[in-house]
């Protein structure tokens, strides 16, 4: 694939990794593994729960769901298994879906980059005016670095909501025997959910100035469910969800006096930047339980192209998000933020070679630019930066993936948020957000591009096929467009 053969390993990285799992495979834990157990009534669930907290250690308990999540001996696992009315199985292994480009970037100044032009965003900002406001985004990601707000106005991360949960990380919980402290969320050393963020709300270059977001003045409630090394469990992923369904339930009950501003029901939108190759028990069961709540979801669609999508972009409740870029990309030296590209889209984009093709039970709802997005990534802590900086520590980089569509759609959907609230009422849900996302698009018809890759300095053809395109490119004035004329028939 175009961009997996230029993506950089660290050997910081690489050697993390390897420890982590050679502690998941070794006598260490003694083939011990990270279970997830779902019951079908009330019963069977109490007695599942009493085996595994008398043959291991329980991890999470999400009574609403029925379900937990355990750290047991093989042996212990086939006894849970022939409990009535018991569903028990392995948690996923679930990773970032970037990859980070050979190419470091310095800002220079601007408002808008080409990510926001091709889907129209400035428009929503200038003629709608709407930018987010009083909408929530929990991102589930690797929480955010110390330094964050050298980059982020602290006014538009709610701290005090922020989380992090990794008990089931083989890194953490294996090791020490507990979960790390809530306040991890910003001890990140990835950066990956720092770039993710910086999509949504924007970013400062040197106390100097400030790149626009989607949506500028949403509120990021940053969870952290991935370990710093890149990767988590499913397990650790479904608990960040359940937190926010539950913060959201009590947002909701309390009449809007949990979230601020008090007085009002402040919507709620997760993205996940993230994925694994099949849907966890808890995973399903706790994105059920969250969109049953009111909360909305949106994740990444996955970067293994023909191989199919990941998981819980593949689910089809979730608002899955596909990766396309632009043919216009590298046409000057400052293409990424001088470049206007152009209204006429008509085969000016293409999809990606990694964005995942939706397989059979999969759902590919829309797409988004995830090919060569400008943020702040400063690659694990700074401590290690990549070869091609000659030792010095970069700030700001290109980075692609799905994980860099996904939040492009978080951040519309939250600027329809912010209108469909003007009457102090969310008439809006998760089902019909995906509609009217879905119905708001520029449908990509043609399945192939020339496209110029900046590292072998030649033109190269994508190809792809009506299984990678959805609904097509999610544009953004016209989300607003067609909310409005769905407001004016009601």
């Amino acid at each position: 694939m175009r961009f997996n053969v230029y993506f950089i390993i660290l050997t910081a990285l690489l050697l993390i990794q390897i420890a982590s799992s050679s502690i998941i495979e070794s006598g260490n834990v003694n083939s011990n593994s990270v279970v997830e157990v779902i019951a079908s009534n009330e019963t069977s669930f109490n007695r599942a729960l009493k085996v595994a907290e008398s043959r291991g250690k329980v991890i999470y308990v999400f009574p609403e769901l029925m379900g937990f999540a355990a750290h047991l001996p093989k042996q212990s696992v086939a006894v849970l298994k022939g409990i009535p009315g018991v569903s028990v199985a392995e948690a996923a292994r679930v990773e970032v879906l970037s990859e980070e480009l050979p190419s470091k970037c310095e800002s220079h100044n601007t408002n808008f980059t080409w990510n926001l032009d091709i889907i129209n965003v400035p428009t929503v900002h200038e003629v709608y005016g709407l930018s987010g406001s009083g909408v929530y985004i929990a991102v589930l990601d690797t929480g955010l670095e110390p330094h964050w707000r050298n980059y982020f106005p602290e006014d538009r991360v709610a701290a005090e909501f922020g989380a992090a949960f990794l008990g089931a990380m083989a890194t953490s919980y294996f090791v020490t025997g507990k979960v790390l402290n809530r306040n991890a969320w910003e001890a990140d050393t990835d950066g990956h959910g720092m770039h993710v963020v910086s999509t949504i709300i924007g970013f400062k270059v040197y106390n100097l100035y400030t790149v626009d977001g989607v949506a500028p003045h949403a509120k990021i409630i940053p969870v952290k469910v991935i370990g710093n090394a890149g990767w988590g469990f499913s397990t650790d992923v479904a608990a960040g969800i359940y937190y926010v369904a539950k913060l959201y339930e009590e947002e909701r009950s309390s009449g809007g006096n949990t979230l601020p501003p008090n007085g009002v029901v402040n919507p709620v939108i997760i993205s996940m930047s993230l994925g694994g190759p099949y849907l966890s028990p808890l995973e399903k069961a706790a994105i059920d339980y969250a969109i049953s709540k009111g909360v909305f979801i949106v994740a990444a669609a996955g970067n293994r192209g023909n191989a199919g999508m990941d998981y819980p972009g593949g689910y089809e409740p979730v608002i899955s998000v596909g990766a396309v870029g632009w043919i216009g990309e590298w046409s000057t030296p400052m293409w990424w933020r001088s470049s206007d590209v152009p209204e006429d889209l008509d085969r000016k984009v293409y999809v990606t070679d990694f964005s995942a093709r939706k397989k059979v039970n999969q759902d590919l709802d829309v797409l988004a630019p995830g090919s060569w997005v400008v943020g702040p990534y400063t690659a694990r802590g700074a401590a290690h930066p990549p070869y091609w900086a000659k030792g010095v520590p970069g700030q700001y980089y290109f980075l692609g993936g799905t994980s860099m569509a996904a939040p492009h759609v978080s951040g519309v959907l939250a600027l329809a948020l912010q209108k469909d609230m003007e009457d102090g009422i969310i008439d809006l849900d998760q089902p019909r957000a995906e509609e009217l996302i879905e119905a708001s698009t520029l449908k990509i018809t043609w399945y192939n591009a020339s496209v110029y890759d900046p590292i072998s300095m030649t033109y190269i053809t994508l190809n792809w096929g009506e299984d990678a395109v959805g609904s097509g490119l999610i544009l953004a004035d016209l989300v607003i467009q067609k909310l409005l004329e769905t407001d004016e028939v009601l």
